[in-house]
């Protein structure tokens, strides 16, 4: 049996947005159970909604301290709430800068941090890049309640810097898989490849819906095949 450890935010934890109830909910054949019910895979998610890189590399340090669970992998999903902002301040204020949650440089020392960690403990990080967005979508959602969709596109200058400023996080993990050579699930790629990404995401704009996670669980049960397929023929 592998023995997985997860940190991610509300994506692995599979969180979706009900549209009938118009409320978040967690998909019950989200991306994770779906992948482990195809291997001999004990896992603990530690993933948790509004996670961020520094918050997510404080609590791992606090567990391999204090847990007895000792994974063989660590699967790492983090950047979507990092590169957000506070929309309500970038509302009221939309003619001064603004910094992300976690800028960028931050962001990056915290994840190669986090690959140190992991690797001091005998575990072996897995990285996954960021599944796309949509900007349109995403900026009528954070504007529902009233925030000024004029005052934030004002700051925004162009409503695509959204998805551009996040593409900007996967490509930092990219970065960081290719420089300590961390191996990389490539959910970006998946999703751009399966066609129309509207049909991928929730009303926000930002969560995978049930078909999104579909993909990821496709994309996630491709690499461990092939990771175990290299394993047995000795090429790792």
């Amino acid at each position: 049996m592998t023995n997985i450890s997860i940190w991610g935010d509300s994506v692995m934890r599979g969180v979706v947005y009900d549209d009938d109830a118009c409320r978040y909910i967690f998909l019950q054949n989200s991306c994770i159970p779906e992948t482990a019910k195809n291997f001999d895979i004990r896992y603990i998610n530690n993933s948790k909604f509004g996670m961020t890189a520094p918050k997510a590399l404080e609590k791992m340090k606090k567990t391999l301290d204090e847990n007895d669970f000792k994974p063989d992998f660590a699967l790492i999903e983090l950047g979507g709430n990092d590169c957000d902002f506070d929309w309500k301040e970038v509302a009221l204020n939309p003619d001064v800068d603004h910094e992300p949650n976690t800028p960028v440089d931050e962001y990056e020392k915290t994840i190669k941090q986090m690959v140190i960690t992991l690797r001091e403990k005998g575990i072996e990080p897995v990285l996954t890049n960021l599944h796309p967005i949509d900007p349109v979508k995403y900026l009528d959602w954070i504007t529902k309640d009233g925030l000024s969709k004029e005052a934030i596109l004002k700051w925004l200058k162009d409503i695509f810097k959204i998805y551009r400023f996040q593409e900007l996080y996967s490509l930092t993990i990219n970065k960081i898989s290719a420089q300590l050579n961390v191996r990389l699930i490539d959910i970006r790629k998946a999703f751009l490849k399966a066609g129309n990404l509207m049909e991928l995401l929730c009303k926000d704009g930002i969560h995978p819906n049930e078909k999104g996670h579909e993909i990821m669980a496709d994309c996630l049960t491709e690499y461990i095949s092939d990771y175990k397929r290299e394993v047995m023929q000795g090429t790792i």
